[in-house]
């Protein structure tokens, strides 16, 4: 359970969009490192009690701020995004954002979670609902980062499945996410299991069996 927080309050301010935010300075400065050091040092940060941030696409956003909010305080986020594909974007740009100011404890299993259950709705592979700006912005992350490895868990089925998968052409392009699926596909087959002779592994999104040259 959070703990209420009272005390000073401080104002986040993003631009160029001028939208403010106020939080509890005690609340930010326990999660997040980075901004412990603006507001308790002799930083300007510090003597005005405000932070701009620059609004950069893919990292800060009205969006992913709020959801950093609601975290903080509810410990839960609700994008309240009805299209899937705009609901992983929003979640890899919270993961982001959360990364580059520190906050790290829980929120990066909690969004990699999120997004596993958005990737289980999909109709087909579980690629289905991934874009290759998931792909490129998930490889932002650090390296065993929750969320960057399950962007590239969730290409494994099709890697797989076919000689040609959906995300082929990023893998040989894009070398960080090649790098990471072959990570991913290199543990899944390190555990085989099903019927002998045939070639099976259990997908490491929902721990389902996948028969491989199966009808």
């Amino acid at each position: 359970m959070v703990p209420l927080y009272h005390g000073p309050l401080i104002e986040i301010r993003l631009e160029p969009s001028g939208q403010e935010y106020t939080i509890s300075r005690d609340l930010l400065c326990t999660e997040s490192p980075v901004f412990s050091a603006m507001f308790k040092s002799e930083f300007r940060e510090s003597q005005e009690q405000t932070v701009t941030l620059q609004e950069e696409a893919g990292i800060i956003s009205t969006q992913g701020v709020e959801a950093l909010i609601q975290w903080l305080y509810l410990r839960v986020i609700n994008f309240d995004i009805d299209d899937n594909s705009n609901h992983i974007s929003a979640a890899i740009e919270l993961a982001r954002l959360a990364d580059k100011y520190g906050i790290i404890i829980e929120i990066e299993s909690y969004l990699a979670e999120d997004i596993k259950r958005v990737i289980c709705t999909a109709p087909w592979e579980k690629n289905y609902w991934l874009t290759t700006q998931h792909l490129v912005s998930g490889t932002l992350l650090p390296r065993d980062h929750p969320v960057r490895r399950t962007l590239a868990a969730a290409c494994v089925q099709g890697y797989l499945e076919g000689k040609t998968h959906k995300f082929a052409q990023e893998a040989a392009e894009q070398p960080n996410f090649g790098a990471d699926l072959l990570r991913e596909v290199r543990l899944v087959l390190s555990a085989p299991n099903g019927p002998v002779g045939q070639i099976s592994f259990r997908d490491p999104i929902d721990n389902k069996p996948i028969y491989l040259g199966k009808d």
